[in-house]
């Protein structure tokens, strides 16, 4: 009989340690809602009749957001202590506040073999990507940022902001440094999701990443020299640049999203760090449109179920949604409605800027367990850094 127990706890030791490895994530997607509080998920829960990417959430947390020298974050701040776990004073990015440069969970996830890749509808080189591979004392020196990229060693990248790299006070050809340390560029949509490379950027315009920018620009005219950059000059030379831009920008992210998967799980023993932002939540928020805040929100969970549905299918994969901050003020307005049909939807704000109240974190898949509670910003990195190293 003690014989029996002895093998029947061994077994069950067995077993709970075989549940603890497959709580081990090996892919982790990191997906942040800029201005992203309570009140912008609110506007999608009270307008959508179906079942939404958030009430899909295993675990849910709250997270606070202020910087280390205010209540109330900016974004390169709040990026920062995302990407880096250290909270830094307003207004610097990706360093401390004694200036310092830190390294970020996708730096210490390369360490780790794992491959690493960005993917934004804004630019690469706007606050929140930057805090996960620049450090600068302030989010004005795109310059320096883009510089600071082409250094990123991340595997892919997809957003706008071709300027950055190429109008620059230094004269120097950005996409051309890219390509010499083994990028393929692609400015337009088309390559980006044609493409079979293993490592590349994609630096569209931002009328392709965002119903907002409503200009029909063509590619060449995305950013002012685009035309003389090497990557165009490579494509229109093997007569792959297309002069069009892509014709719905409002399934951009989460397409984009698909395609950065797709090469990411790709011949990745080590597993892979996917950073994304969702940028334009925010400017609804700072602009205080109530309309644009739902849209932008619905479009937000058209990209969390797609993430949603790579982690179902791959139970290895850890997915963190949460915010860098709350914009706006962002409530919903006393409005009467017929039961379980709500119509027309108003959201009222308090404010054009930031807000220090907390924001909410949503975990998917494995070591999800670990985000529920009330954490500060600067803590997450740290649990993502825990569960996979």
């Amino acid at each position: 009989m003690k014989t029996v127990k002895i093998t029947l706890l061994a077994l069950l030791a067995f077993v709970l340690l075989v549940g603890c490895a497959e709580q081990k994530p090996k892919n982790v997607i990191y997906l942040i809602g800029d201005g992203m509080g309570f009140g912008a998920v609110s506007s999608l829960l009270l307008s959508e009749d179906g079942e939404t990417g958030f009430e899909m959430a295993p675990v849910i947390g709250l997270n606070e957001t202020c910087s280390a020298n205010n209540y109330v974050t900016d974004s390169p701040a709040g990026g920062t202590a995302l990407a880096t776990g250290t909270r830094t004073c307003n207004g610097f990015l990706g360093v401390g506040p004694d200036s310092v440069q830190l390294e970020s969970i996708l730096k210490k996830a390369q360490k780790m073999g794992k491959k690493t890749g960005i993917v934004v509808n804004t630019t690469l080189t706007e606050a929140t990507p930057g805090a996960f591979y620049a450090g600068v004392t302030s989010r004005k020196e795109s310059y320096k940022i883009a510089e600071q990229f082409t250094e990123s060693g991340v595997d892919v990248a997809i957003g706008a902001g071709l300027s950055a790299f190429i109008n620059r006070p230094d004269s120097v050809d950005m996409t051309a440094v890219l390509i010499e340390k083994g990028y393929d560029v692609y400015l337009d949509w088309k390559s980006v999701l044609n493409t079979e490379s293993k490592k590349f950027v994609g630096i569209l315009d931002m009328g392709d990443v965002h119903r907002r920018n409503k200009s029909r620009n063509t590619v060449a005219s995305a950013a002012d020299g685009a035309e003389v950059c090497l990557a165009a000059k490579l494509a229109a030379s093997d007569g792959n640049m297309d002069s069009t831009r892509f014709s719905e920008p409002t399934e951009y992210l989460h397409k984009a999203c698909e395609k950065a998967l797709s090469v990411l799980d790709k011949d990745a023993p080590n597993g892979f760090f996917l950073m994304i932002e969702s940028a334009i939540i925010d400017g609804y928020g700072h602009n205080n449109d109530s309309e644009g805040m739902i849209e932008e929100m619905k479009e937000f969970d058209q990209t969390l179920k797609t993430l949603i549905a790579y982690v179902n299918k791959h139970p290895n994969t850890l997915l963190v949604v949460t915010a860098d901050h709350e914009t706006g003020g962002t409530g919903v307005t006393y409005k009467s409605h017929a039961i379980n049909q709500p119509d027309g939807l108003q959201l009222n704000f308090s404010t054009k800027g930031h807000t220090g109240t907390v924001v909410p974190v949503f975990a998917y898949g494995a070591g999800a367990e670990k985000f529920s509670g009330i954490f500060q910003n600067r803590e997450l990195p740290g649990i993502i850094e825990n569960l996979i190293k």
